[in-house]
Order: C-alpha cells, then structure tokens, then sequence
C-alpha cells in the first residue's frame, strides 16, 4: 500500500515532458483535491484516502529567488485507518522564473513506516543536497539534467503543449526520490472523454511505465487522464494491483488559473 501511494502520486505529476513551454497553467491560491477509491470483488467501491494540494497565496522566497509555495496532504479515510493509516505531508519551494524546485521536504507515515527528509536543490551548479533526519544521513547527488521533486513535477508539467502529441510517443521526465534520480518513462495514448463526479471532461490519456513487483502486475498497469485544456489537471488514475484495483479522481477545485 504504501508503494501504491507513493505511485499514484507520482503518476499525477510526470505526465508532461518535452514540446514547448507555454504560459504558466497555474496561479497562487489554487486548491486541487482528489479521492481515492479502492475496489475489489470482496469490498466493492470503497473510499480509501484523500490528497489536496495547495499553492499557498503569498510568494516565498528561497536562496533570493521568488518562489511558489506548494503543500500536499495525502491520509487514509473511514475503515483503511484501522489497518493501513497514512498520514503525508509534503512541501516544496519551485523557482517562479524557472518553475524548478529549490526546496523540498517530506514527512512520511504511512503504517509503521514513517521517514521525514529535506532536499534543497541548487539548479545553477545542479548540486542536490538531501537530508534523512530520522538517521541524520546526508548527502549531495550533482547532475546537469533538469530535475524535479515530486510535487514540483505536478506544476511543472502541466505546463507544456501536447497539441502534436502522437498515440504511442513516449516521454521522459527526471524526479529525485530520497537519494537519487529516477528517470520516468510513460506513453501518450490518444484522446477520450472520462465520466466524473464533476461531469464528463475531455482528457489526454497516459499510461506511466513502471518497474514490475509485488504490487503491480505489469509494467504499465495504470491509465491516467489529464484534462484537455488550458489547465491540465490530473483528473483521473485508475490502477490494477494484486487484488483489485484503485482509482484516483479530481472532486474538487478552487482558484483556477
């Protein structure tokens, strides 16, 4: 469960690389919320969890430069407390002219696991500096390629223009996890409408590719659907796991740009 959280999250946020940059897609003050949804031939259609991220209005600034402030809360909600209780919180600091983050912390509970680290990132030089401050273990990972955290990555993806996108073309984008780089890959798959609680909305639709394991069947075992519009907005991942399957949606936002 707790990779399945980790995932989800992050196939909300590669799904724009490469193309070219537009205007910003966002403002200060936006407020998204999605639901989680699990589902099995044993419980049904069972709500699971709750992630709301946040551009907090006012603009922070972090190593001189002016910054957007973003939090993130991802908890379990109703009878998944009771066996698997997630409780995350994320932050990150993204460089408003470059839209790269400069500072990142999570602090992790999910179950018995909990882990809490700070990542500040120095984009001019490409020095990554983290700290794990529950065993006070550091270190500083340097690279020339454009890396974001994973919760920058939401707001800076949702930047780019897919207007030329062909079914079956494949992107990259670069994410520090902990204490490294990970290089994403996911496939661009076409166009389709996708039945909401916010009604229907015309969605790109993506398929992440993902290392295989004991929560995921294949490589690609997700679908995920960004709306068809200016915004961009995640609206919508759906999932096979080992039993069952999972689905994340959009309920509600605020502030849109």
């Amino acid at each position: 469960m707790r990779k399945l959280f980790l995932s989800l999250l992050l196939f909300q946020l590669y799904l724009f690389t490469s193309a070219q940059q537009d205007s910003i897609a966002f403002k200060r003050g936006e407020k998204i919320t999605y639901r989680f949804y699990y589902h099995s031939a044993v419980t049904g259609n069972v709500t699971a969890g709750e992630l709301v991220s946040e551009i907090k209005p006012n603009p922070a600034y972090i190593a001189g430069s002016r910054s957007y402030h973003v939090v993130m809360d991802g908890r379990t909600k109703g009878a998944f407390n009771w066996f698997f209780k997630i409780r995350d919180h994320f932050e990150t600091y993204i460089d408003e002219q470059h839209l790269v983050p400069r500072f990142f912390k999570k602090r992790i509970h999910e179950g018995s696991y909990q882990t809490s680290r700070d990542v500040r990132f120095d984009p001019d030089s490409g020095r990554i500096a983290y700290h794990n401050l529950k065993n006070q273990q550091k270190g500083v990972v340097h690279s020339k390629l454009k890396v974001q955290d994973i919760v920058s990555s939401l707001y800076y993806i949702r930047n780019w223009d897919f207007t030329n996108a062909r079914s079956g073309q494949k992107y990259y984008l670069n994410i520090f996890i902990d204490d490294s780089i990970h290089r994403i890959q996911f496939e661009y798959t076409g166009l389709t409408n996708v039945k909401t609680n916010l009604g229907t909305i015309q969605c790109l639709t993506f398929k992440p590719h993902v290392l295989k394991g004991n929560v995921f069947a294949d490589e690609t075992p997700m679908t995920v659907y960004v709306s068809n519009d200016a915004n961009h907005l995640p609206i919508m991942a759906v999932s096979k796991v080992a039993v069952g399957s999972v689905r994340m949606e959009l309920i509600n936002y605020q502030n849109l740009k």
